[in-house]
């Protein structure tokens, strides 16, 4: 006789308790969160605002007035059609398959498209692209690298879970060493954790030095202070069998630094297992899927923002030129559409723009922009809680998101159709005329 294996209605409720969801708040887009951890609270700022959205969506709106979403949606496309210059931004916070759609609607309207990713608005990117990193996945780091190195920035601020996650886990080999490197110390110092105060503006040329020592190259005079350091480090490397370098996007405002630390550790990379972790979305960010976003708009229009004009055969790559801060900060458009949900850098932006810039949102919370009364809301399901798609983690893994509950409204990606459906009508009527 078979036994029964029916669940128990309790047992079921446990099980959904405990159904295991992924957080899509920052880059580290961790898949371990439960449905109990976010009810108690997870302990991670940016994960328990990223579940924080009522599943009761908000209406959608038009200038501050409740109306059908498919009002809205009219009013949205009407208005991204007469604008002279619209910019496509947000879409961190969003699925691969809603970037995809909002790039088909930016070449629709010939929009300028920047994800607010912050190399996006450093002059000297395209110089760092050039170099070439040595990289791995987060997992390579906590299983393999028995000396992680912070260089010049603390994950903590950016990626409050990194620490936990990838450093403090026993790696294969053993004991597990770290190094910062920078104003401020990542972790207390111990005997296995170490920091060497070093000001940002010599992170460069301590990259430089301690390369300069690898290869047993002659150096300029430098400071007694940074050579000392950099034989430090040597000694610490030499000792070492798999070195990891985590360095933080948002750290670096020239790009030199990034630059300098791949060149080191690429020569490095010759000798022994090495490799590096970029950080750096931050919380400024809005989401998790800056990568996901620069790699659509890599493969869609050949950069991955700062682009001025949307066009499938190819495009500018202007950093520092039309990347999103810079064209709000000139206030230079007539429309800002934000796909998903509102970066706190844009939001503080566009406070300081004068009308009649239109915003459209499209996302699961509305933001209150008081200045602006040419706004216009396309409510859709929670993001985090209702959303099914992919997004990509910075070190290039595809994660899947596992929505846990039911909404009324459409998901992002049906809302974001039926806009992009809207516009190719009107665009058709318009040239039939």
């Amino acid at each position: 006789m078979k036994s029964s294996t029916k669940k128990t209605p309790d047992a079921s409720r446990q099980e959904g308790y405990n159904k295991q969801v992924v957080c899509g708040g920052c880059e580290l887009i961790c898949e371990d969160v439960t449905t109990q951890s976010i009810e108690s609270g997870i302990g991670c700022t940016i994960a328990d605002n990223w579940f924080a959205s009522n599943p009761l969506q908000p209406d959608s709106m038009v200038d501050s007035r409740h109306v059908s979403l498919t009002e809205a949606i009219d009013v949205a496309a009407s208005r991204l059609l007469s604008s002279q210059r619209t910019l496509i931004t947000g879409l961190v916070s969003t699925t691969l398959d809603t970037i995809k759609i909002a790039c088909s609607l930016a070449e629709c309207i010939h929009a300028s498209v920047d994800a607010n990713a912050p190399e996006n608005s450093i002059l000297t990117t395209p110089t760092a692209i050039r170099v070439g990193d040595v990289t791995a996945d987060f997992e390579e780091l906590r299983d393999r690298a028995d000396l992680a190195i912070f260089w010049g920035g603390n994950p903590t601020f950016d990626c409050p879970r990194f620490i936990e996650r990838f450093i403090k886990p026993v790696p294969c080999g053993g004991a597990r060493r770290t190094i910062s490197v920078g104003p401020r110390p990542v972790l207390p110092q111990s005997l296995y954790n170490l920091h060497f105060s070093v000001a940002e503006n010599q992170l460069v040329s301590l990259a430089r030095l301690v390369q300069a020592q690898i290869e047993k190259k002659a150096t300029r005079d430098s400071h007694r202070d940074l050579e000392n350091i950099a034989r430090q480090l040597k000694k610490s490397i030499d000792t070492a069998h798999c070195i990891g370098f985590i360095s933080t996007k948002t750290a670096d405002h020239t790009g030199l630094v990034n630059w300098s630390l791949s060149h080191l550790t690429r020569a490095l990379a010759h000798r022994k297992p090495t490799f590096g972790i970029r950080l750096g979305t931050g919380t400024t960010a809005g989401g998790g899927n800056s990568a996901g976003a620069a790699i659509v708009c890599t493969w869609r229009f050949g950069s991955s923002g700062a682009i001025p004009r949307a066009s499938i055969t190819g495009s500018e790559f202007l950093p520092l030129e039309v990347d999103a801060r810079s064209l709000i900060e000139r206030n230079e458009l007539d429309c800002i559409l934000v796909v998903g949900r509102m970066p706190p850098r844009i939001e503080d932006l566009l406070t300081t723009v004068q009308n009649p810039t239109t915003v459209i949102q499209v996302s699961d919370i509305s933001t209150t922009l008081p200045e602006h009364k040419n706004s216009i809301y396309l409510g859709c399901a929670s993001l985090s809680r209702s959303t099914e798609g992919d997004m990509l983690r910075s070190d290039g893994r595809l994660v899947t998101l596992r929505p846990f509950e039911k909404s009324r409204q459409p998901s992002i990606q049906e809302v974001l159709s039926r806009l992009l459906n809207q516009l190719v009508a009107e665009t058709h009527c318009r040239s039939a005329q």
